[in-house]
């Protein structure tokens, strides 16, 4: 069980460390906008997590065995919103740099007053959004941290393992949250933001576009 639990944390914990769509949307949102918005991407992205490995850990393959368009229709889904995030990003960077508009604009791009409306459940949203939809997500909890678990696991060591994963993606992403929105990194990523915003954008669209590519044949 131990063995079991210690290589699930190994991997996860390097899952976590290399960059991807949930970490460039956590800092970016942490740097641009606020504390508190940061808090609502972490635990939207947390919340996505748990989902996941609960699926994980009580049987994926076999969902995805009984409904095979389901894993084809989660690519699709995913490769169209880390689009829409690229496009929000490089639409924004586009509205800076003409002078446009003088607001503080969110990651995916949209209008100041729909984000404070909808208040702190728009970024977890966001953040739940992004983890569901996420490839490498997707990846790791339906290949990677499936073979890494017993599949003769007691129901214990199951539960055990959900709780351990769902307690490490809160713990990191609330410290990248407090991290990436101090006043140094905001005023940082303020001077950097041009490039930040482009690189990030890229990088997302290349994560949809390499998700939908995939599904070709």
């Amino acid at each position: 069980m131990l063995t079991s639990l210690a290589s699930l944390a190994l991997l996860y914990l390097a899952a976590l460390i290399i960059p991807g769509p949930n970490l460039l949307l956590l800092t970016h949102t942490a740097a641009s906008a606020s504390r508190r918005a940061a808090l609502g991407v972490a635990f939207g992205i947390a919340t996505g997590t748990l989902l996941w490995v609960g699926i994980a850990v009580f049987g994926v393959q076999k969902i995805f065995n009984a409904a095979p368009m389901l894993q084809t229709s989660l690519r699709v889904a995913g490769g169209v919103y880390l689009l829409y995030l690229a496009y929000g990003l490089l639409r924004s960077l586009w509205g800076d740099r003409s002078g446009a508009s003088n607001a503080v604009t969110s990651v995916a791009g949209a209008e100041v007053a729909r984000e404070a409306g909808s208040g702190q459940s728009s970024y977890f949203r966001r953040g739940l959004l992004t983890n569901l939809t996420n490839p490498k997500s997707f990846a790791f909890w339906t290949s990677v941290a499936v073979v890494s678990l017993d599949p003769n696991a007691l129901l214990a060591t199951r539960l055990l393992a959900v709780f351990m994963v769902a307690m490490m993606a809160v713990v990191w992403h609330i410290v990248l949250a407090f991290v990436f929105s101090t006043p140094p990194a905001q005023r940082a990523y303020l001077r950097a933001k041009p490039m930040l915003s482009l690189v990030t954008g890229v990088v997302m669209g290349a994560f949809g576009t390499r998700l939908l590519w995939g599904l070709r044949g």
